[in-house]
């Protein structure tokens, strides 16, 4: 009797998987036609590497990867089920809405790969570009004078000036 119960257990267990399986390709194959489409939802879970987000009216999870957030670095806190941008300050919550545009499909890997319809930082760049300072050698003398050349030439040396150096922020 106790071999039976084993088997028609490990039986079931099996057709359950199967059946997780089969809908799973089943919403990559419906979501595959909506490729490029855009839906909102509700995020469902937060781990480290992303957010799940359940699409609404097709009820189809998929995942907004971390990188796919914006420029800005994501800290995950896992006892508050939150993602929060390091210098934008925009958290992610569980239960929170969003606005989400379907990306990719993988049917072999069944995955959906979703991004945010408004990233954190938009596409400007992380960090600014180097500003050039330094004035051309040829600019006549006789221009508009800067704060530094509003002063009598007292001192005549040729040891370079000391540049001070700005902090990076």
């Amino acid at each position: 009797m106790v071999t039976h119960g084993e088997h028609c257990s490990t039986t079931e267990r099996r057709a359950d998987e199967a059946t997780r399986d089969v809908m799973d390709w089943l919403k990559c194959e419906f979501m595959m036609d909506h490729i490029g489409d855009d839906f909102s939802g509700t995020i469902t879970g937060v781990s480290s590497f992303g957010l799940f987000v359940e699409l609404d009216d097709v009820y189809v999870t998929g995942l907004v990867h971390v990188t796919s957030l914006g420029r800005d670095y994501f800290y995950h806190d896992p006892a508050g089920h939150r993602m929060t941008g390091e210098r934008s300050g925009k958290v992610y919550r569980l239960g929170d809405r969003i606005g989400i545009k379907v990306v990719r499909v993988n049917l072999d890997d069944r995955k959906i790969d979703l991004e945010p319809l408004e990233k954190v930082g938009g596409d400007a760049p992380a960090r600014k570009p180097k500003s050039k300072t330094r004035k051309s050698k040829s600019r006549s003398k006789t221009g508009p004078k800067s704060k530094v050349d509003t002063k009598p030439d007292t001192q005549s040396s040729d040891k370079p000036k000391k540049r001070r150096r700005r902090r990076r922020g």
